[in-house]
């Protein structure tokens, strides 16, 4: 915004600019807006307009804003009579509920959705980020003694955009989508769910995940392990041949030879050692 409004008549001006915006995207479109257009429809000179606003992006910045802001305050009136209750319970609600905001204003939230990715929505949805983060850290510490959520900046960053992401995805895709509102809800609620309630107890890399131990396979009692088996037959080998030793007579088994014995003989049966 180019100028803020200061005085009670400027707020007002800027309110009928903003509510025009809306209004001229629901009759012609996102892609047809005009600033002629909208300061037509606020009653106001053209040159007013461009004293609060540079461009109709800034126009629809300021809407983005307010639709943030109505959305906050949805988020805000249903979670705290839901904070006591289980995850999968409040993802769910607060879901239906950000679907029944998005679909109300005659289309007007939905044609933003849908072009989401032409829009300026950084700021709009920091805001909408730290609003949630609030949310995620109430609902934390209602069930502290349950739920171990280390690093929860870091998560709670992952839920919330995961989430946005999704629904923006799900909103700019053509009027029939291949799956049903209820069906991205359920998905999104099972996964938020899996994700907050079941933290993983296995032991941790280097890189700090957990890991699931290794489950060891049961073996069958009465049967040998493998390592058994493959030693069994040179074992088998080893007391055969000692007891076949065992049972060769003394006799058969060969007598030193004496040193006689070892002297080498000529062809003549004479020894060659004199």
């Amino acid at each position: 915004m180019r100028k803020r409004p200061i005085q009670q008549r400027s707020q007002q001006v800027v309110e009928a600019l903003i509510e025009a915006t809306g209004h001229v995207i629901i009759e012609r479109g996102l892609e047809h807006l005009t600033t002629i257009q909208v300061a037509a429809r606020a009653g106001v000179s053209i040159g007013s307009l461009y004293q609060y606003f540079e461009n109709k992006e800034q126009l629809v910045a300021a809407l983005l804003d307010r639709l943030t802001f109505e959305l906050g305050e949805v988020v805000n009136r249903t979670v705290p009579p839901l904070l006591s209750s289980d995850v999968s319970t409040l993802v769910r609600a607060l879901l239906h509920a950000a679907f029944d905001f998005i679909g109300q204003k005659e289309g007007l939230y939905l044609e933003l959705l849908r072009n989401w990715f032409r829009l300026d929505i950084g700021g709009s949805l920091h805001r909408f980020e730290q609003n949630m983060l609030d949310v995620t850290r109430a609902y934390v510490m209602t069930h502290a003694g349950r739920l171990r959520l280390a690093n929860l900046p870091a998560k709670g960053f992952v839920i919330i955009n995961s989430v946005v992401f999704t629904l923006l995805r799900y909103f700019s895709v053509p009027k029939q989508p291949l799956f049903s509102r209820q069906q991205v809800i359920d998905e999104l609620t099972a996964m938020i769910a899996g994700y907050i309630a079941h933290p993983s107890q296995g032991r941790r890399t280097s890189a700090g995940r957990r890991t699931q131990p290794a489950l060891k396979k049961p073996s069958q009692r009465g049967q040998p392990s493998a390592a058994s088996r493959s030693a069994k037959p040179a074992t088998q080998r080893v007391a055969k041949s000692a007891t076949k030793r065992a049972a060769t007579p003394a006799t058969k088994r060969a007598a030193p030879q004496s040193p006689r014995s070892q002297r080498p003989r000529s062809r003549g049966g004479r020894s060659s050692v004199r």
